[in-house]
């Protein structure tokens, strides 16, 4: 028999969270020769020696180096958007970016004001700062309550066959927040409003993390929601595979396992946090309070 709110009995095993912490540790954060890209003043990306050549050389604007960063200078916020919009599309036509995805994604400033909208395929080269949803599944099922795990589609370009949260997804320029969990979790999971009735935003947690493209930057928005047991979510748009309902235990076998996908991971731990499935005091539970932010409301 289940609680009325999700509750879990004990935390996960002490060799599990060590493996678990041992995992962040290598897969986040950032060391090494990355520098600052500063766009007309403000340091609004990280780029690795490799993208720091490349931008110097490629860029048709004003540019300056220093051991504070890369410094690119434009007329306006509109200027220097189009100006990097139009050096990824070389990169493209050039084969040395892929995954472009004809979407753009806004680039805020600090006091998060939209400054101008680029291709999201051209965030990670820059190492600028992209935001996304997340949701949590809960549900009671057999008498435990389970997380609904997605399994992504063999066909994606990045971790094909990966298991993740039940709906995650990037924001798109324009898009609130409220609006793009609620389309994502449409499309990957079939989930209407009304059966989304109980959920609610938990959490925001930064993601850095180099990969083979520069630099995952991102802030993750996450919702929880408890599914009644009769619902079953359905893929839609053709970038999941089938869905999943496990337990925690489960979970940690598959994490430990390498099968998630590294964003979803994090954000299932967050959630582990949260349920009282992480040791208070445990390295790994103070680094996800260390990377949270409030959750917007």
């Amino acid at each position: 028999m289940c609680s009325e709110h999700p509750a879990f009995s004990a935390p996960i095993t002490p060799s599990a969270h060590d493996a678990l912490w041992q995992w962040a540790q290598q897969a986040y954060g950032l060391s090494g020769g990355w520098q600052t890209l500063w766009l007309r003043g403000c340091p609004l990306g990280r780029i690795n020696p490799q993208w720091a050549e490349r931008i110097a050389k490629d860029w048709h604007g004003s540019a300056s180096a220093s051991s504070d960063g890369l410094f690119l200078e434009a007329d306006s916020w509109l200027a220097l958007g189009d100006g990097l919009q139009h050096m990824a599309s070389e990169w493209k036509r050039l084969g040395l970016l892929h995954g472009w995805r004809d979407e753009r994604f806004d680039v805020c400033g600090e006091d998060g004001q939209v400054l101008f909208a680029l291709e999201r395929a051209a965030f990670r080269p820059f190492g600028l700062m992209s935001h996304a949803v997340h949701l949590n599944g809960l549900a009671c099922i057999d008498g435990q309550w389970r997380f609904w795990i997605g399994r992504r589609s063999p066909h994606k370009a990045v971790d094909p066959d990966k298991l993740d949260n039940l709906v995650g997804g990037g924001i798109s320029s324009g898009e609130a927040v409220e609006a793009a969990i609620l389309r994502e979790s449409e499309e990957e999971a079939g989930l209407s409003p009304q059966q989304l009735a109980g959920m609610r935003p938990s959490n925001r947690i930064h993601s850095l993390r180099p990969v083979a493209r520069g630099l995952h930057n991102e802030i993750l928005h996450i919702f929880d929601v408890v599914l009644a047991p009769d619902v079953r979510p359905e893929n839609l748009d053709g970038e999941v595979a089938g869905f999943e309902c496990l337990t925690p235990p489960q979970l940690v076998e598959a994490m430990l396992g390498g099968q998630m996908m590294a964003d979803a991971q994090l954000v299932t731990l967050d959630a582990f946090r949260r349920y009282g499935l992480l040791a208070p005091q445990h390295p790994l539970t103070r680094y996800l309070a260390d990377i949270s932010r409030p959750a917007a409301v």
